[in-house]
């Protein structure tokens, strides 16, 4: 058996160090730091035919997912758990006795390869600053662009994206058609469009209508003349990382539901649907500042009662701390404070080298990390200068401003929440009539923050 050595703790040690400030980031940010489940990608690409390529050289960048220990490894295959340490540091011994390692197997999906067998050789590997490896390569064939960057919901929007396309040739019918959508589900919802307008078309004149036909006239006489409207009235500028086909499928979406509502069947016109979304973007500070943090996650369009159903099914808040009267005025917000909660948990687990379970640290979270800042906000009346938000909305945005400052001035964990509080308020003084979120834009470009780590909305 391999001897460990004290090389390979010191190896060990410094790569859960980069792993938990890796997870820390980001968590802020919203980049994907989750191996790809080659289960999930065959299940949802449908993968099938397979070959052998043999033995080759590849680009361990290029190593995104695992076959069965997805769960292990954060995106750049740093351990996330402690007790992974006597395996690891043994393939970390036998690399630097040997001065290199045995070839690992993969599959490959795309541009991506999964590890069947080998997943600490490529931690080891990459540790050591290693670009490539030696690895056993079985293919499988997919017309879904698959990259090393994509998260499962990447995946699935380009495979939706594909059949679409192939399913409608629209491509050929309205070449430069520029539809692109930034959520699952958005593709298969406007062929159902389609499908329809098919169907009335053919009501109206009384004949078939030939499917290629039938898209032409969708693209024309519907999908176009929503657009049009839409750049008209610039109201794609308030939605950033959105693009005018969300929208299109806001709008059509949101007037079918008030027409079943009120009972209007084509009584809701598309001018009235994009200005009532223009005035509430224009009047809720807040939600500009979400709409930005939202983009940057990657969290998806979810009713709030929804959201909210799920948050407390998640955390069961409501029975842990009854009185907790966690409320948030945007749709995003439940996601993030879940996420808040994870961290807590993972970090009070590292602070105290045990499992907690999740109530505990639900509790915990909410006794010592919401309460404090919420207490702090009651007791500086901060909440008067934002009438349309509530004290969680203010947890959220101060809690996130902390980091921001944390991660500018390189000083994780030492800039308490009284000096956020400190600046809003001195702000506020200044520019009593400044909105939440214009404050928050002068600290920080959260546009930037996107783009520097290539988050996709």
């Amino acid at each position: 058996m391999t001897e460990l050595t004290p090389e390979s703790a010191n190896d060990f040690s410094s790569v859960r160090q980069k792993a938990f400030i890796e997870e820390w980031l980001n968590f802020f940010t919203g980049k994907p730091n989750d191996l790809l489940s080659f289960e999930e990608v065959k299940h949802n690409l449908r993968l099938q035919d397979a070959a052998y390529k043999g033995l080759q050289e590849i680009e361990l960048d290029k190593i995104a997912g695992s076959v069965g220990r997805y769960r292990d490894f954060t995106r750049t295959f740093l351990p996330k758990s402690d007790n992974m340490s006597e395996r690891w540091r043994r393939v970390d011994s036998v690399a630097l006795d040997m001065g290199g390692l045995p070839p690992i197997d993969v599959y490959k999906v795309g541009d991506v390869y999964f590890v069947r067998d080998g997943n600490h050789r490529v931690s080891v590997a990459r540790l050591h600053n290693a670009k490539t490896i030696e690895a056993y390569v079985t293919e499988y064939k997919t017309n879904v662009p698959v990259t090393k960057d994509d998260d499962l919901d990447d995946i699935l929007l380009k495979m939706e994206r594909t059949k679409f396309f192939t399913k409608t040739n629209l491509n050929k019918i309205r070449p430069g058609n520029n539809i692109e959508f930034t959520a699952p589900g958005r593709y298969r919802r406007v062929r159902g469009h389609i499908a329809f307008h098919k169907h009335m078309l053919e009501l109206a004149e009384n004949r078939e209508i030939p499917y290629a036909e039938a898209v032409a006239s969708w693209y024309d006489n519907v999908y176009m003349p929503v657009i049009e409207l839409i750049r008209r009235n610039n109201v794609l500028k308030d939605f950033p990382g959105r693009t005018e086909a969300d929208l299109y499928a806001w709008l059509i979406t949101h007037r079918a539901r008030l027409e079943k509502e009120y009972n209007a069947a084509g009584l809701v016109p598309d001018e009235d649907l994009l200005e009532t979304i223009k005035r509430e973007r224009a009047t809720n500070p807040f939600a500009r500042f979400m709409g930005f943090f939202r983009e940057s996650l990657n969290l998806r369009d979810m009713p709030l009662k929804i959201e909210r159903a799920r948050f407390l099914e998640q955390t069961r808040l409501d029975e842990i701390r009854p009185e907790h009267g966690i409320r948030f005025t945007e749709p995003g917000c439940y996601q993030l404070a879940k996420q808040h909660i994870d961290v807590h948990q993972h970090l009070q687990q590292l602070e105290q080298g045990q499992e907690i379970s999740y109530d505990d640290a639900v509790a915990s979270w909410y006794d010592n990390v919401y309460t404090p800042v919420i207490n702090l906000i009651r007791e500086r009346g901060i909440l008067k200068h934002f009438p349309k938000n509530t004290e969680a909305d203010l947890y959220i945005w101060l809690v996130n401003r902390r980091q921001a400052l944390e991660e500018e001035h390189q000083a994780m964990g030492q800039i308490p929440t009284e000096k956020v509080i400190w600046d809003l308020e001195n702000e506020l003084l200044s520019k009593p009539n400044l909105g939440l979120s214009q404050f928050f834009g002068n600290k920080l470009d959260l546009e930037s923050v996107v783009q520097q780590n290539a988050v996709t909305a």
